[in-house]
């Protein structure tokens, strides 16, 4: 029997100053293999970073106006690619279509994206998108993905622990 290790990916996007939203959610993310930050606060993430036990991995957002990370950048996790970007770039406030493609043009299963700060998980072209929404705002949430490094499920918390009603 071909046994895969179980794993855990905390997704965040969009803190804009927001860093104690995270920090009420460092337990959870402690918990996870990699905590991935969708840019549009990585200050916050610089600020933070030494209490976060998880690999991290960032990408710069829109609001992220002196940045040397990448606009992109792909994480395989087990078997699996995760295309991982702000989504600005690709018009994600108008549609998810660019993404999606990109996505398979990279020859990843998901796309996580930021930007939009609605928190949603759907599909397009073959390709898993997940926003996990904004860790600022009114309705501040994060994603949960775990999976056995070929198939994922996603779920979405509030920082405040409870679980956000997210259509996917």
């Amino acid at each position: 029997m071909n046994e895969h290790k179980n794993y855990k990916i905390a997704v965040m996007s969009d803190s804009h100053g927001k860093r104690g939203n995270i920090e009420n959610v460092l337990h959870q993310v402690n918990e996870c293999d990699y905590f991935v930050y969708l840019g549009d606060g990585n200050g916050d993430i610089d600020k933070i970073g030494d209490k976060i036990t998880a690999k991290i991995i960032r990408v710069r957002g829109n609001c992220d106006a002196v940045s040397d990370l990448p606009a992109e950048t792909v994480l395989k996790v087990g078997e699996t690619d995760f295309l991982i970007t702000h989504g600005n770039l690709y018009g994600v406030k108008r549609g998810l279509l660019s993404l999606a493609l990109r996505a398979r043009e990279l020859g990843c299963a998901y796309a996580l994206y930021g930007h939009t700060h609605t928190a949603s998980a759907q599909q397009s072209q073959g390709v898993t998108l997940i926003n996990p929404g904004a860790m600022s705002g009114f309705s501040p949430s994060y994603a949960l993905i775990e999976g056995d490094g070929i198939l994922f499920h996603v779920d979405f918390f509030t920082p405040q622990g409870g679980e956000k009603n997210v259509k996917k």
